[in-house]
């Protein structure tokens, strides 16, 4: 790992990192102006997929919100789990189309509905909307719906991509330009209690065909400091790598102390080792440490914190997730960022299968992603469609079919431990 930091040093020295940036904010009227940015001239041709008329508009809109108890968890050794529920939002068009998205909220208090009644609050306005655009769609919502958040917002940016994809009959990857159509996954791992079930996942998940994985853990040293010794002694010579997520649990002298016990050829990530927020002492950290520095992307992903990251070398990778920061619209604006400082991107995906597809997507389109995150038990996130296996022959793949590809199994959605639909 130390090679492989010498040669990024390397490359982005050569692209101009430590110059000054020119980033400046770039505006996009349209949905083809963002993809042509993003990908070539050529993206010109799927202007008319975009295109509105009354033959064409939306005209009925389904809104559903399912959460399984088996996906309740905890990602560090906190007081109370995670309760997960898969939003899905599903629209049909006058000319027999129809599309989807799919976006995960999480809550300590339990399941609850929040985002589907925000969903409902802003049908009239999709229904009478007189636009297709996700990007010309996306600046309406912030106009007349101010309040919505960035989850809200990326259901509809994201049903209206699919959309787009759908007319051209290309998967969501090929519209966006891609050129390849797999990418290695790793297993990421939820929080356990104790060291024999970290070391037991790892076995478990290697039989599924996974050598990357990814540990939550406790937040705590001397826990977290038995894992890597743990980790060390098991799986030492196996060709097996490691990530952590730490979930923002250190200040700046623990991270350093637990690292110098983290094997550099087993451990090739950190990620959200310190809280994002702190740019200068992630710049310290991955000045001193062997492996990758990325934060954790959840809380802090506006193009703006991103450009402060780049210009004070704060990460080995930038990191966000399409349906946190708004959509893929802004994704691309994000993406077109980090491409221009020449620094890759993580992608997250943690989530049910139509958070993960759109994820898997956008990293398909672009060179600089090198993982896809696949929530584990793998399974459980495949709750309710009927395509949602996304691992083949090792690695992760998008289907062929156009848009984002992931067929529902609707009747099987309302057989969740909690199910809401306005219909």
């Amino acid at each position: 790992m130390k090679i492989l930091r010498c040669v990024m040093i390397t490359f982005l020295t050569l692209l101009g990192m430590t110059k000054a940036y020119a980033m400046t904010e770039e505006t996009y009227e349209n949905a083809i102006e963002l993809l042509v940015a993003f990908a070539d001239e050529d993206a010109r041709k799927h202007a008319k997929h975009f295109e509105y008329s009354q033959s064409a508009k939306i005209i009925d809109v389904e809104i559903h919100a399912a959460g399984n108890n088996s996906t309740t968890a905890k990602y560090t050794d906190e007081p109370l789990p995670w309760a997960e529920v898969n939003n899905i939002l599903r629209i049909k068009t006058a000319d027999g189309y129809e599309a989807i998205s799919g976006v995960d909220t999480y809550d300590v208090a339990g399941f609850n509905d929040n985002h589907l009644q925000q969903l409902i609050s802003i049908t009239p306005t999709l229904l009478d909307m007189q636009t297709l655009d996700p990007v010309e769609a996306m600046a309406l919502l912030r106009e007349k719906h101010p309040e919505l958040t960035n989850e809200v917002r990326a259901s509809v940016d994201i049903a209206l991509w699919d959309l787009a994809a759908r007319k051209a009959g290309l998967p969501l990857h090929k519209m966006l330009g891609s050129n390849r159509d797999s990418i290695k996954p790793y297993a990421s791992l939820r929080f356990y209690e104790t060291l024999a079930e970290y070391i037991g996942a790892v076995n478990e998940y290697a039989g599924l065909g996974y050598t990357v994985f990814k540990y939550h853990v406790w937040g705590r040293y001397e826990m977290d400091s038995q894992l890597v010794q743990a980790v060390k002694q098991q799986f030492e010579g196996s060709g097996y790598k490691f990530m952590i997520d730490f979930e923002y649990a250190y200040d700046l002298e623990g991270a350093l102390k637990l690292a110098e016990l983290a094997d550099e050829d087993l451990f090739i990530l950190m990620e959200g080792f310190i809280h994002d927020s702190l740019l200068d002492q992630s710049a310290e950290l991955k000045r001193k440490l062997p492996m990758m520095v990325i934060p954790a992307g959840y809380d802090n992903y506006t193009a703006e914190f991103i450009r402060e990251g780049i210009k004070k070398d704060a990460w080995d990778a930038a990191r966000f997730d399409v349906t946190v920061v708004g959509g893929l619209s802004q994704a691309l604006k994000l993406m077109l960022i980090t491409e221009e400082a020449g620094i890759p991107v993580e992608v997250q995906s943690w989530g049910h299968t139509l958070t993960q597809i759109v994820n898997l997507h956008l990293m398909l389109a672009n060179d600089r992603t090198n993982y896809f995150e696949a929530p584990m038990p793998k399974h459980l996130f495949e709750f309710g469609m009927l395509n949602g296996n996304l691992l083949h022959e090792g690695m992760a793949k998008a289907p062929n079919e156009p848009g984002l590809g992931i067929k529902v199994d609707w009747e099987k959605l309302k057989t969740a431990d909690f199910y809401r639909s306005p219909k």
